[in-house]
């Protein structure tokens, strides 16, 4: 009888353990595919010299008036307060149309696009790299075409870019981009797949173009 009772006690604390231990089993196996994907956007790209993702906000953020003078000259070329709307970039066949801020943080992209501060700004002459969430701004760059024109229109000019290449990498390679070279290349770069909702967006999907046509560069 004594027996009996210490079973009926073990199995009042041994089944409901067993219940909470596979409870917390299931809830691991469904949560990591979303969890995944959180960790996916917050490591959209680590490469050399990578953009980092910090909290800081500026809530005055500047409102952008655009030039679209023929020239401009040189000294006029200003680096952004960090987390500024400082250009606005297009690509009208894929119906891409995005607001640039400087700076990367997880507050810039839900509000636009984000460059890399270590990178150039257009008209300097350097490489200029700029990330977007695939989910949203840089959605359109899923139908992007080798041959599209891409411009980014500043308070100081206009430029343009034809797309060169387009390139698909793993999230940790560190060649995907050179900004030590002595050119102005536009690099546009998003999370791959495209809209995967579950599972681990571990590649990158890079855009890389040439600059071409834009305002007439005047030096002092």
């Amino acid at each position: 009888m004594k027996n009996n009772k210490s079973k009926r006690i073990a199995s009042y604390i041994v089944m409901p353990l067993l219940f909470i231990i596979l409870g917390f089993i299931v809830l691991f196996i469904s949560g990591k595919p979303v969890a995944a994907m959180i960790e996916a956007y917050g490591n959209m790209i680590i490469t050399k010299g990578a953009p980092g993702y910090g909290n800081e906000y500026d809530p005055e953020l500047s409102k952008l008036v655009m030039n679209k003078k023929s020239t401009f000259h040189t000294n006029q070329i200003q680096v952004p307060a960090l987390e500024t709307h400082y250009a606005n970039l297009y690509c009208e066949r894929v119906e891409l149309d995005a607001p640039v801020y400087y700076g990367d943080s997880d507050t810039v992209l839900s509000y636009g696009v984000g460059q890399y501060a270590a990178s150039g700004l257009p008209g300097e002459g350097k490489p200029i790299l700029i990330g977007g969430h695939d989910a949203t701004y840089f959605a359109p760059l899923e139908h992007i075409n080798i041959g599209d024109i891409v411009t980014i229109e500043t308070n100081y000019g206009q430029f343009e870019y034809k797309v060169a290449a387009t390139r698909i990498t793993d999230a940790l390679e560190t060649d995907s981009y050179d900004l030590s070279q002595a050119k102005e290349q536009l690099i546009l770069y998003t999370c791959y797949p495209f809209n995967q909702l579950l599972g681990d967006s571990s590649e990158r999907f890079f855009v890389y173009c040439d600059r071409i046509l834009d305002s007439e560069t005047v030096s002092e």
